[in-house]
């Protein structure tokens, strides 16, 4: 797969990119931050070598975006730079993947909301699938027990579904918010959530 580095969002001072193969090589990602920090003007990085996310703060008086790129590009060794609403490069179909979804879930998610449309429709706005699934769910288990007569235990791998969504769920905000370890221009690493001042 061709290494390349996707430019996410740049505004003064700082500058989100992603660099996917990180999350293969964690202590490549040390080493980029490492690199950075050694160039004047840049005064902190962020590397979540699980996203491949690196997240620059840079003095935009001593360092443009422009040349920050190119330290990145120097420093890694990859040449392929793609911003914002430019196409990936030729052959980058699993990159194009990790960052819109596969074609499958792409697929899926268009069918699924146009059900949704259709379901809020008929229904004048008064229940979507979400709700009618949920609905429909509880009548079934309902209808189960009825004819049963007891109330079965779930299965094991049903109950780690609903632990790991329950939680996902419940956990939106501090999953999306779990910050990685922040290295600043003085050398120093601080554990996540903790940044030196």
């Amino acid at each position: 797969m061709t290494k390349s580095i996707h430019v996410i969002h740049t505004s003064p001072g700082r500058i989100r990119l992603r660099l996917p193969w990180l999350r293969r090589d964690g202590k490549e990602a040390a080493s980029l931050a490492d690199d950075l920090l050694r160039v004047e003007g840049i005064n902190e990085v962020q590397v979540r070598p699980f996203t491949g996310s690196v997240l620059c703060m840079h003095d935009p008086e001593e360092m443009g975006v422009e040349r920050l790129i190119e330290e990145v590009c120097r420093s890694t060794g990859v040449d392929t730079v793609v911003r914002p609403g430019e196409e990936l490069p030729d052959g980058d179909a699993l990159l194009r993947s990790l960052e819109k979804g596969s074609g499958v879930a792409r697929a899926a998610t268009l069918f699924i909301k146009g059900l949704n449309v259709e379901v809020l429709r008929a229904t004048e706005g008064h229940v979507d699938l979400g709700a009618l699934a949920a609905l429909g769910f509880a009548a079934a288990g309902a209808v189960d027990i009825a004819v049963k007569g007891k109330l079965d235990s779930p299965p094991w791998f049903s109950l780690g579904w609903w632990a790991f969504r329950t939680f996902a769920t419940m956990e939106e905000l501090a999953i999306r918010n779990t910050s990685a370890h922040v290295r600043h221009n003085n050398g120093d690493a601080h554990p996540p959530g903790k940044t030196a001042h």
